[in-house]
């Protein structure tokens, strides 16, 4: 059956991700390059707005929305941290930013999102480290989810208090529609749909998968080409090859965590998991690190 309000939730989604970039590798270069840091403060806003909406609905309607459960911090999730960030920086964006770049027009990361299949397929197949396997859910108990969304509203205000870019309004904007996104389907993301693709996992996908992963980026592309911001760039060879290597390695680390940057920022981190919030944090410092030895 088509869940057309998730359908519309993943076009709106794309087509705010196009108007403000919440790619983690601009945001590092940015922040260790002209000392700018409102690339990083828009991702602490979008997992913020993600975070106080999947937490608030899953607390005043357990068992109708439920948040991620946690998974045991093991060896699995340091190596697809630091992968996730080493593929991110050979790829020139990470998932998040692979979404904007393609919408904008660059057909090169295309490439990427093969990339990401075949990382996952060839992660299982060397089987070198323990994979997390697929995420599970739980039903919010307790009084953690008030604590979280309280903490998440902190960070909404300092970043939010008399600011003025709009740049910073729309990822609290982007995080809210991607909290919604993940009350109504947990754990989605379209690298799931490429992984499931990848194993041949077809009974396992549906309609409302396939259909709001595709959605995830005419939203963009409407988005980019609404803003005036779309420009066709056709796929070279060498930015082609960089951009498969790079979304191989980010489909590798994606499986060992499990999930990309982008469920990890929007839905792992959000549901105030250990494992999300290390694997995400170990992605920025690889970045960080890639940038400071990178010569100048």
């Amino acid at each position: 059956m088509i869940d057309a309000l998730l359908l519309a939730l993943t076009f709106a989604l794309g087509a705010v991700l196009a108007r403000v970039s919440l790619c983690a590798v601009a945001g590092v270069q940015r922040a260790m390059g002209a000392r700018d840091y409102s690339g990083l403060q828009r991702l602490v806003l979008a997992a913020s707005g993600a975070g106080l909406v999947l937490l608030v609905l899953a607390g005043i309607a357990p068992g109708s929305v439920l948040l991620p459960s946690p998974q045991p911090v093991h060896a699995g999730v340091f190596a697809g941290g630091v992968l996730l960030g080493l593929g991110a920086l050979v790829n020139g964006g990470c998932y998040l930013g692979s979404v904007l770049y393609l919408g904008s027009g660059n057909l090169n990361f295309l490439l990427t999102l093969a990339g990401i299949a075949a990382g996952a397929r060839a992660a299982e197949a060397l089987a070198l480290l323990p994979a997390g396997g697929a995420a599970g859910t739980r039903i919010a108990m307790g009084y953690g989810w008030i604590i979280g969304a309280l903490a998440f509203s902190l960070f909404t205000l300092l970043l939010l208090w008399r600011a003025r870019p709009a740049a910073l309004w729309l990822a609290l904007l982007a995080g809210a529609l991607a909290g919604l996104v993940y009350a109504r389907h947990p754990g989605w993301s379209y690298g799931t749909v490429l992984d499931a693709l990848a194993h041949g996992r077809y009974s396992r996908m549906d309609w409302s998968s396939n259909l709001s992963a595709l959605l995830l980026f005419a939203g963009a592309l409407a988005g980019a080409w609404l803003s005036g911001s779309f420009r066709l760039q056709r796929p070279e060879w060498r930015r082609g090859l960089r951009c498969a290597g790079g979304g191989l390695i980010m489909g590798c680390g994606a499986a060992l965590v499990p999930g990309g940057n982008d469920s990890l920022l929007l839905w792992a981190i959000p549901g105030l998991t250990i494992y999300g919030t290390l694997a995400y944090f170990l992605m920025l410092a690889t970045i960080a690190a890639g940038f400071a030895l990178k010569p100048r």
